[in-house]
């Protein structure tokens, strides 16, 4: 158990670089945005970006996570080489239909979405951009499965220095305001669909299996609706948000939204490695405890990152070098709402740890049922919080959101594989961070007083007997990177 604890953090770690790489670029342009543009026109853009978040799941159509399947079953490159194949042409047409339809209509989506028909170019940015990322998804899987991780990391570096570099040239020198952000970001995408490609191809052949794409697309369609009530947890928020406010609120929300990226990473890092992990790990009942100990440890883990970010937010919020901020003044009053959005993220990543039943018996309709219900009382919360907290009601929206998801997942897989979670560990994790992170958040005490809880917070769990001996040898195992598997 304890080798294969260390295996899955250390691919956890190197996809966690990756991931960092990739959505650091959007931390680092917030200075950028809340600085030079207007909330209303920032709003405007975290519009046009919610409607790519919610598009993508259907250009995708959980492709990715069908290759991952059944690629990770195939016995011979035979097979793995008409799967890979049947998938990229797959993707190829669908993402290219989409698009087309998309485009040919981006009049009419923005009046619909906008409520402007001359932002129709903006809608034409989001066709090509969805096109190129869903096109990515497939060799970015691969390269998953191949445990590559070093190559992915690779490319997520060229993504975010490009993009960067884009944005700071056409948004910041040129003063493009949101065209200038969608212009860089349309480049990027295909930049990075085209280094993957020319990876790729030499693995690739002429050759479709119709079966083979109905398999593929029969495992993967049930992501549509699941993936779509997962976005609509994060992004759906936004349009109500303009329905029930403004655009200026939209903006201030999505700058605060930005600042969970602190907790998304570790979320989607561990997802990254996690998800091959238990794949190859298998249905045994040698798999069981090996996942009770999981979800003890990304807890541990999360919970520990949310309280040290709870602790000094007001810090990072209102950070600043001369008259350049890290959050613009305008956009500063987000801070109430980022612990609640970081917390929610604690419970995302929960909810993927109990995934593991529902991969195996291949019932991955259970996951549109309980992302639909979490985006249901994510909506309902929206619509009873926002008139009465304003941005924060959407924050504890989302966060009620993400709780449901994670019950209704322990429940669902516990029904298809049964693990004995340890949950008086877990429970313990919970009682003492949050006993030491709400106050904080309610009451906002001096810098010393917060430090001094986030110090207290491994000696009260030594001290309640959190900690076993063989955990304790573990941790300084696992980041003793000098001994090799």
């Amino acid at each position: 158990m304890a080798a294969s604890i260390k295996s899955l953090t250390k691919q956890t770690l190197i996809y966690g670089i990756g991931t960092i790489l990739a959505r650091l670029v959007t931390f680092l342009l917030l200075p950028v945005y809340t600085n030079i543009l207007p909330a209303a026109e920032y709003g405007l853009a975290s519009l046009i970006f919610a409607f790519i978040g919610l598009m993508i799941i259907i250009f995708n159509y959980g492709l990715d996570s069908a290759v991952i399947r059944y690629y990770s079953e195939a016995n011979d490159d035979l097979n793995r080489t008409k799967i890979l194949s049947t998938a990229i042409y797959l993707s190829l047409v669908t993402s290219a239909f989409l698009g087309l339809l998309i485009y040919a209509l981006s009049g009419y989506l923005g009046k619909t979405l906008l409520h402007d028909p001359a932002h129709a170019n903006l809608i034409r940015y989001a066709a090509l951009i969805l096109f190129f990322d869903a096109l990515a998804h497939v060799p970015f899987a691969l390269l998953r499965l191949e445990e590559k991780p070093f190559q992915f990391m690779g490319i997520r570096l060229v993504n975010v220095v490009v993009v960067f570099t884009l944005n700071i040239y056409l948004v910041a020198h040129l003063r493009l305001g949101v065209d200038g952000i969608f212009q860089s970001n349309l480049i990027t995408s295909a930049l990075t669909t085209l280094i993957l490609f020319i990876m790729i191809i030499p693995k690739l052949r002429f050759t479709f299996s119709g079966s083979m794409a109905y398999d593929l697309a029969q495992f993967g369609l049930p992501f549509i609706p699941a993936g779509l009530a997962t976005v609509c947890m994060e992004m759906l928020n936004r349009y109500i948000l303009e329905r029930l406010m403004d655009l200026r609120a939209v903006g201030i929300f999505s700058a605060g939204f930005k600042l969970g990226i602190f907790m998304l990473l570790l979320t989607s890092a561990f997802y990254y490695a996690w998800q091959p992990f238990f794949l190859k790990a298998g249905p045994r009942e040698s798999s069981k405890p090996l996942f009770a100990r999981v979800l003890t440890y990304f807890v541990l883990v999360e919970l520990t990152f949310w309280l040290v970010l709870t602790a000094f937010m007001p810090e990072i919020v209102h950070f600043h070098i001369g008259s350049v901020y890290l959050i613009g003044p305008e956009y500063q009053g987000c801070e109430p709402m980022v612990p609640l959005i970081l917390l929610g993220y604690v419970f995302l990543g929960i909810n993927q740890v109990f995934l593991p039943g529902i991969y195996f018996e291949k019932k991955t309709r259970y996951l549109a049922y309980m992302t639909f219900l979490a985006a249901a009382v994510n909506v309902a919360a929206n619509f009873l919080f926002v008139p009465l907290l304003g941005i924060v009601g959407s924050a504890y929206a989302s966060l009620l959101g993400y709780f449901i998801l994670a019950i209704q997942g322990y429940f669902v897989s516990q029904r298809l594989f049964r693990v004995s979670y340890d949950f008086r560990r877990v429970g313990m994790l919970f009682l003492f961070a949050l006993a030491g992170g709400i106050p904080i958040y309610l009451f906002k005490p001096v810098l010393v007083a917060r430090v001094s809880v986030v110090i207290a917070f491994p000696f009260i769990l030594w001290l309640a007997g959190f900690f076993r001996k063989d955990e304790i040898a573990l941790i300084k195992d696992l980041f003793n990177f000098r001994n090799k598997e």
